[in-house]
């Protein structure tokens, strides 16, 4: 005796107890149903219903995005301009590869010291406010300038380091061309070795007037502590200018026999002879090593190729110079301080020669960071209590950012985070000044110094090189 059917019978009505406004709903089964009631049952899945935020790392997202930023080029239509119709093959090909948004730098507009224009979507950019993206009139996240500062000054940088993740390129010819051919393959023969960074510090030990004891203890020995700590390197190298020669020939020796993917350097930079303008510019930035002799980028590249590594010079001038100096009138005049500020502003606004040399080599670095202008120890040591301040190029740039594959753009905004609110502080002190009388005076005038010292010091920390560089991690 059989017993009773386990479902509807294909082909049979099936009812609902729905209503068309006219009559009940019912009909007969496909005929495939089967796939139906095989697929996985999905009560309950998880369904979001907010948009997703984009990955801050991925440039090529419309919400990111990537732009090349180009001087403005008198006599060119705008759709010319937007094309980039006048810049070099190798920054077109950059472009097309991309799909990158093209901005123009414009001096003097009706509202602002300067602006960028986007032709394509029609209008000019408040930088600092505008959305992110590749849209119409939407600022991309990472931004690439090439040009010398000459051409789009270093306050354009400056400026848009808070607020987005700029890079420049000052290379023209065979070294633009190596250098963009790299970046778009990405790299791939690179030798460098993630396991094996360098740290080269000197340190001079001459007391409170010399910097190098501070850079070496606030920035060198702490990164190393933590890179040797870290199992994936476990061949991290230590030219410790307080233990052994931290000189040229050391660094060159460490570069060479460890070929390392991150090479971070803190010293003095050569910032002479301040009455001969040519060799002043020759000689820019260089690293001063415990010698007290400069190294410099022939010598280096005798031995070793960057093959996309990463530098990081904690130095004076070691990305370059600035006309005129943003510290003009804060030193005493004919001081020593003040005459070499004179003297490196005398030589114009340029791009120191060692990043130069690396980015434009012939298996040319990733991306260089360092400084506009003198170091400042203001920046790595509070004065009244003496606190440490570089965690946030040490640990969260550095260790935490780059050697975690980011961006070298992304890896860097921390350390330009206080740059914001160390401008407010600057104005609420310059404020109070204005207001007060005697010691409270002097107090906050004191920390209206500090503040404005502080905040430029970061923001004239810059990246040399594309911003979506990154590091390869092991194993990818």
């Amino acid at each position: 005796m059989s017993g009773p059917a386990a479902g509807p019978a294909p082909g049979a009505d099936t009812v609902t107890d729905a209503f068309s406004g006219t009559g009940p709903v019912a009909g007969p089964l496909a005929q495939a149903y089967g796939r139906w009631a095989l697929t996985s049952v999905e009560v309950g899945a998880a369904r979001r219903m907010v948009p997703s935020a984009p990955d801050p790392a991925d440039w090529s997202d419309p919400k990111v995005g990537w732009g090349l930023v180009l001087p403005d080029a008198p006599g060119l239509d705008p759709d010319a301009l937007a094309r980039a119709e006048d810049a070099e093959p190798p920054l077109r090909r950059l472009l097309a590869a991309r799909r990158g948004r093209v901005l123009r730098y414009r001096a003097g507009s009706g509202y602002a010291d300067w602006t960028l224009r986007d032709l394509a979507g029609g209008g000019d950019l408040l930088t600092a406010a505008s959305p992110a993206g590749s849209g119409p009139l939407e600022l991309p996240m990472y931004l690439l300038i090439h040009g010398t500062p000459e051409q789009i000054p270093w306050q354009v940088q400056y400026a848009l380091n808070p607020v987005r993740h700029v890079g420049r390129l000052d290379l023209t010819g065979e070294p633009l061309a190596r250098y963009v051919d790299a970046l778009l393959d990405g790299w791939s023969g690179s030798a460098v070795r993630y396991e094996a960074p360098v740290v080269w510090s000197v340190d001079l030990g001459e007391g409170p007037q010399d910097i190098t004891t501070l850079m070496r203890d606030a920035v060198g020995a702490p990164l190393y502590a933590l890179l040797a700590a870290d199992p994936d390197m476990p061949a991290a190298v230590f030219v410790d200018g307080s233990a052994t020669g931290a000189d040229g020939a050391a660094l060159g020796e460490a570069l060479a026999s460890a070929r390392p993917a991150l090479a971070v350097t803190t010293s003095h930079g050569l910032t002479g002879p301040v009455d001969d303008p040519v060799r002043l510019r020759e000689g820019l930035g260089l690293p001063v090593g415990q010698d007290r002799t400069p190294v410099r980028p022939q010598d280096l590249l005798a031995g070793w190729q960057p093959d996309g590594a990463v530098w990081v010079a904690r130095a004076c001038c070691s990305a370059g110079s600035d006309s005129p100096s943003a510290y003009h009138g804060l030193f005493e005049p004919g001081s020593p301080v003040d005459r070499t500020l004179d003297g490196v502003a005398g030589s114009g606004a340029a791009v120191a020669p060692l990043p130069r040399a690396l980015l434009g080599a012939e298996r040319p670095a990733r991306a260089f960071v360092g400084q506009v202008e003198p170091a400042f120890d203001w920046t790595m040591s509070f004065p009244p209590n003496r606190q440490r301040l570089t965690s946030q190029l040490v640990e969260a740039a550095l260790y935490r950012g780059l050697c975690l594959g980011l961006p070298v753009g992304l890896a860097m905004a921390p350390y330009y985070e206080p740059v914001g609110s160390l401008l407010l502080q600057y104005a609420r002190a310059a404020g109070v000044y204005g207001t007060s009388v005697r010691e409270a005076a002097r107090t906050a005038l004191d920390l209206a110094l500090y503040s404005k010292v502080t905040a430029y010091d970061r923001a004239a920390t810059v990246i040399l090189g594309d911003p979506t560089a990154a590091l390869r991690l092991p194993g990818r």
